[in-house]
Formats: structure tokens, C-alpha cells, sequence
């Protein structure tokens, strides 16, 4: 390691511990001393239980009557494209991050990354070091690959029939290699429990396609080889959860996912007495989390869109777990998935487009229906709708997402609960407030203002530097965005930009962000926002008064406050800033335009087209200022990306109004029209 290299390490050190509290403090520091432990007397073996039961054929998800009938032209379509995807992966190829497809091979190397090739060495998984390109590649690669949402694919197409022996026998293969080249805590595969999670929910779905124990691959003695390998790999994924939840600063979705694995892990193979008892426990944790992480309007406390819908999915299919068992889960559990059903839908435009507020890596719980867009929020409706019996909230909604929901309904008979919930406009806990004309419609205009915290926990790992931003939709497509996510293992430049003050449609003061970043996950210093005024007329007029405080840790404090203003009738919102210093300072206005919109420079502001809708964006300050339009810039300060999904950017059109002030009021208007 070199001494800059160092540095770094220790930096990260030190803001990491600032960031936890005392009994936080203790449990790090007992921790590294279990890890040193290892490192230094090598690991003990973990002790199984014998099975005091046989394993059990859960039965929380089953074949579509309507799919293994193939009685209309779209269940017929749905079978095509499952045995096609099938077929892609028997030819070496396997969907990752639900975009874009990745050679493997017909059996993967487990341990190789697949998007750089880098082939990480078989040793204990303490020895693995996560952010080092060398020795494992970028992890989010070789992670998604082994989180086995594909082998979900082949036990669908074994499933429906029709397809021969292929499927199963394909499943088999890499299901064997993946036990021989993955031992219990060696290797990438075993350095985060929310992985092992992520495994066993999607193993769970497997085995009950193939039809658990009775199934022909575990037929004559290699057949029963197999199973008692792949149930002893079973349990030590369970006990390697519980020994390792994500506690603490780090208790967020990783804590979600990795009780809902060792819940559904406990209800799939209820076959050790330790097992059960850690489902149990699970199951109560459970019950807590979803009221600590989701706001009673139904926001997930990360501040990450996208995170809502993956966590859904984990509490979701505990649900199911739960339900088929014949124990449900409570009603306030099943209230809250209610209430972030409806948030999400408030936030989604009349095209099924969200903001893309906070952190977002195409994350899936698991996959049950081949696509090549990440459908997760219409799945999380359609499911929603299903669970709750609410068409309402999948009314006008693109039927994508709704092959996700008949798989993991097929057998729910009526609705589990019933709920008054209704989508709406005003999330104060949540920290988020809309405005909106002519919903679901061609006309539509929707808007959101983010006057929310930072993030979750102390150190708000997927939350951005995006206090006062506004994003807007018009007509159903997006026009000024957030910009996204890209990659969590980038260069650190990319990293820091895309979660920037920068990149959002706010003001930035010297280059600086809102909050202070202490690492990839990490802010050590958090901003927050507060609503002042708030008023609604009723044709859905909105005034909105907020600051916040995030600048004002300079040597010469900032005060940032913004007032929005909605006029449906003259369909024109009015935003004004107005910054209060006692020095001077460069203040930075940034919009981000979609892709797809035109811009051309007018006088006092710009001009935005796309198909059919023009908007007017007008400045005029107390001080004079300087306007211009970025794209696709590089480092070491880009502007003007945007990423749509994980891994990929692309150039996007930024408008920037630069002024050098110490007090100063800007205001923006944008005035739309459609042909």
C-alpha cells in the first residue's frame, strides 16, 4: 500500500468512527478483534445441526394457472419469454442488474468478475478486500451475478414444461459448481451477509419450482449428494447471517434483506432447531424494521427511490412466507407496505417515470419475469394492487411489472388486508411535498420538492446532497431530473459527483457540497431542511417556503431559502432563492434536463422542446449573473451527466446561472405549453 494510499485508509478510518456512537464503538472495535483473531489462528469450523426434521416443500410461490394453461396470447408470450431467457443462459449468457446481458459461460467462474474479468483468489473471505480492483474486479458485478436471480429463470422454464430436461439439468450444473467453488466463507461470495440473503431468497424460489427434495436432480446417490450439500450450504448461510447483521450506523436496508433471508431461509427448510429459532427472531425483527425505516406516509427513511421498491420485495415475500404458514404478519406491518405503495405512486408521472432521489444500484430481490427494463416500481404496484385488492393504483399504469405479480400471487385468492390509503401530495414526515395538474393525463404536470434529511442513521450512506431540489415531469417525461447514481465502485471523482450538491437542481456555493462526504457511504456532516410555509389552494395551487442549513458550517455562513410557486391555471411554476452572506461568494444555479428535450439560449433564459411541449425557463436576479449550457464534461469537475441505470452514464444537458454575490435573490420561472 503507498503512503497516499494510506492516508486514505486512515482518513476513512477516522471519519468512520466519528460517525458512531459509543456502543457502536464497541461493537467495531470487538469485531476487528474477532477479525484479527481469524487472521492470526485461522477460522473454526462452524457447527451444523443435524436435521431433526426432512426439509419442507414451502409453498409461498407457484406456476400461474393462467401461464402453465397458456390459455390467451399474453400468457403464451410470458412462457416464450421466460424459455427464452432459459435458453440465453444455457448459451453463456445471463442477465445482470435486469439491463444488460454479461458472458459467463454455460457454468460461470463464480469467483471472476464479470465486467472486468478479474479472477478473486479462493481465501478466507476476511482476507478479501472489497474496494481493491486488483484482486476481485468491481464486487457489485460478482455479487449480482451469484445472487442467482437467473437460476429463478431456469426453475421457471423446468416448471412450465415444454422445454425438456435442459432447464433442470442446467440448474444442477451450476448449482455443483457453485458448492465446489464456494466453500463457506471463502472467497467474494461469503463478505456480505446481505448477499448470503439475497441467496437464499432466491434458492428458496428455486426449490419450489423444482419441487423441493422430490425433485429428479436430487435422484440416486450423486442426486442425494447434492442435496445434503446444498442444505449444508443452506445453514451456513443462515448462521453466517445471524452472526453478522448489520448493526447499528450500518442497520439499514442490509438489515432488512438479511432478516427477511433468514426468515424465509427458516420457513423454506425448517429443518434445524437453531434454524427455527433465528426465523422467529427474524420475523419479530422484521415487525420493528419496517416502522424504524419506513415514515408512517410511507417514505423510506434512506432517501433512495429505488431502495423503496427493493426493499419492498424483502418484505414482500416475508409476507408470503408468513401468510402460507398461517401466521400473517401484523396489520400495522402490512399498513406500512401500504403506505409505500401509495407514496410511490404519488411520485410517479402519467409515463411511470420516478425521480431518481438518492442512491439506486438496479438492485432486484429476485426476478420473476425476464425484461429488459427494471420494472421494479410497477412490479411493487402490481404487487401492491394484488396483496391489497387496489386496481386503483395500477390504473393507466404500462402493464410491465405485472408478470412479476401474477407469479408471486398465483396463490392468493382474495386480498390479505384491506386499506383506505390513498396516493397524495404532501409527505412531511417523509420530507418530500408535490404539485400536480392534470394527473394521468397527456397535459400533466407533476412536481416534487425535496425539503427531507439527508439520509438514514448516522451515516446516511445512500442519501444525496440535494436539499430544495426540484424535479418536474411534463406531459409524462421527465424534463429536470436528478441525475442518478452511475456506479458505487467508479473512480471516487464519479462517485462524489453523481451524489453532489453539483448534480442536483439546487444551489451550490463554491463548489461545495450542501453536507460533508467522509467516503463512498459516508456523510460526517449532514444537512437539513425545514419547512417554513406551506400552503395549498384548491385547483392545486402551491406555495412552499424551506431552508436549509447545510452551508452554514463556512467561515462565512450561507442561508439558503427557496420559495416555490405552482400555478396550475397558467400552468407556470416560479421558484426564488435568496441567499443571505457576509462574504462573498460564487453561487452556482443548476437545472438538468432529461434526455430528448432541446435547448436553445434566449436572452433571460432558455428554451426547452420535446415533442409538442415547450417550457420557458426565465432568470432574472438582483445581481447580475452568467448563464450557460454544460454537457458531458469530465473530471476533475464534470457536469452534465446523467445515468438511467446502474453502470452507465451518458451526457445530459445542464443550464447553469453563475453569480459572484454576497446577497442576492434569483428568480426562475418556467412557463409551459403544450401544442
Amino acid at each position: 500500500m503507498s503512503s497516499v494510499e494510506a492516508q486514505g485508509r486512515l482518513a476513512w478510518f477516522w471519519n468512520r468512527l466519528r460517525c458512531m456512537t459509543p456502543a457502536e464503538v464497541v461493537h467495531r472495535a470487538q469485531e476487528a478483534g474477532r477479525k484479527r483473531a481469524l487472521r492470526l489462528l485461522g477460522r473454526r469450523q462452524r457447527r451444523l445441526e443435524v436435521a431433526d426434521a426432512p426439509p419442507a416443500p414451502a409453498r409461498w410461490l407457484k406456476v400461474p394457472q393462467a401461464l402453465a394453461a397458456a390459455q390467451d396470447e399474453a400468457s403464451r408470450e410470458a412462457v416464450a419469454l421466460v424459455r427464452a431467457e432459459a435458453a440465453r443462459i444455457a448459451e453463456g449468457e445471463v442477465r445482470l442488474f435486469a439491463t444488460s446481458f454479461h458472458a459467463v459461460g454455460r457454468v460461470p467462474q463464480w469467483n471472476r468478475c464479470p465486467l472486468t474479468g478479474v479472477q478473486a483468489p479462493a481465501v478466507p473471505s476476511h482476507a478479501i478486500s472489497l474496494t481493491n480492483r486488483a484482486q476481485v474486479g468491481d464486487i457489485k458485478f460478482v455479487w449480482e451475478l451469484n445472487r442467482h436471480l437467473h437460476w429463478v429463470a431456469l426453475a421457471q422454464a423446468h416448471a412450465l414444461g415444454g422445454g425438456g430436461p435442459e432447464p433442470l439439468q442446467l440448474l444442477g450444473e451450476q448449482l455443483r459448481a457453485w458448492l465446489q467453488q464456494c466453500p463457506p466463507d471463502t472467497g467474494p461470495n461469503w463478505t456480505s451477509s446481505l448477499e448470503y440473503a439475497l441467496r437464499l431468497i432466491n434458492w428458496s424460489v428455486v426449490w419450489q419450482l423444482i419441487d423441493g427434495e422430490r425433485s429428479s436432480l436430487f435422484a440416486g446417490a450423486e442426486g442425494q449428494a447434492l442435496l445434503r450439500d446444498w442444505l449444508a450450504s443452506i445453514q451456513h448461510h443462515v448462521l453466517g447471517i445471524a452472526e453478522h447483521y448489520s448493526r447499528h450506523s450500518s442497520a439499514n436496508n442490509h438489515l432488512i434483506g438479511e432478516l427477511a433471508g433468514v426468515f424465509v431461509g427458516a420457513q423454506t427448510w425448517p429443518c434445524w432447531p437453531r434454524v427455527r429459532a433465528l426465523g422467529e427472531r427474524a420475523r419479530r425483527e422484521l415487525e420493528q424494521q419496517i416502522v424504524l425505516q419506513t415514515t408512517e406516509d410511507g417514505v423510506n427513511r434512506e432517501q433512495a427511490f429505488e431502495y423503496a421498491a427493493f426493499v419492498y420485495d424483502f418484505f414482500a415475500v416475508a409476507e408470503r412466507c408468513a401468510a402460507v404458514a398461517g401466521r400473517p404478519l401484523s396489520a400495522s406491518y402490512l399498513d406500512r407496505m401500504a403506505a409505500m405503495c401509495c407514496f410511490i405512486r404519488s411520485v410517479m408521472d402519467a409515463g411511470g417515470h420516478v425521480p431518481q432521489v438518492g442512491d439506486a444500484d438496479g438492485a432486484q430481490v429476485l426476478r420473476l419475469h425476464p425484461d429488459g427494463a427494471h420494472a421494479g416500481f410497477a412490479a411493487m404496484l402490481h404487487k401492491g394492487a394484488v396483496l391489497f385488492g387496489r386496481p386503483d393504483w395500477v390504473q393507466g399504469l404500462h402493464a410491465q411489472g405485472r408478470q412479476e405479480a401474477q407469479w408471486f400471487y398465483a396463490g392468493l385468492e382474495r386480498p390479505a388486508a384491506q386499506t383506505q390509503r390513498q396516493p397524495g401530495l404532501a409527505f412531511p414526515e417523509g420530507g418530500y411535498q408535490l404539485f400536480e395538474s392534470a394527473p394521468g393525463t397527456a397535459r400533466e404536470i407533476k412536481g416534487l420538492v425535496d425539503v427531507g434529511p439527508l439520509g438514514y442513521l448516522g451515516i446516511a450512506a445512500h442519501g444525496h446532497a440535494d436539499a430544495l431540489q426540484l424535479c418536474l415531469s411534463v406531459g409524462g417525461r421527465p424534463l429536470l431530473v436528478d441525475p442518478g447514481t452511475y456506479s458505487y465502485r467508479a473512480e471516487r471523482e464519479w462517485r462524489d459527483y453523481f451524489r453532489s450538491t453539483r448534480a442536483h437542481n439546487t444551489v451550490c456555493v463554491d463548489d461545495l457540497d450542501q453536507a460533508v462526504s467522509g467516503g463512498r457511504f459516508m456523510w460526517v456532516r449532514h444537512v437539513r431542511a425545514v419547512v417554513h410555509a406551506l400552503e395549498r389552494g384548491p385547483a392545486g395551487q402551491l406555495v412552499l417556503e424551506a431552508t436549509h442549513d447545510g452551508y452554514q458550517r463556512l467561515p462565512k455562513p450561507v442561508r439558503h431559502s427557496r420559495r416555490v410557486c405552482f400555478e396550475p391555471g397558467a400552468a407556470r411554476i416560479e421558484l426564488l432563492d435568496r441567499i443571505e452572506s457576509q462574504g462573498l461568494h460564487r453561487l452556482d444555479w443548476h437545472w438538468h434536463i432529461a434526455p430528448g428535450w432541446s435547448v436553445q439560449v434566449r436572452e433571460h433564459g432558455f428554451a426547452l422542446r420535446s415533442e409538442g411541449i415547450e417550457v420557458l425557463l426565465n432568470v432574472e436576479g438582483t445581481q447580475a449573473g452568467e448563464g450557460s449550457v454544460h454537457e458531458g464534461e469530465g473530471l476533475p469537475l464534470p457536469l452534465g451527466w446523467y445515468s438511467e441505470v446502474y453502470a452507465s452514464k451518458q451526457p445530459c444537458t445542464v443550464l447553469r446561472w453563475r453569480v459572484q454575490a454576497s446577497r442576492c435573490e434569483l428568480r426562475t420561472s418556467l412557463q409551459i405549453s403544450f401544442a
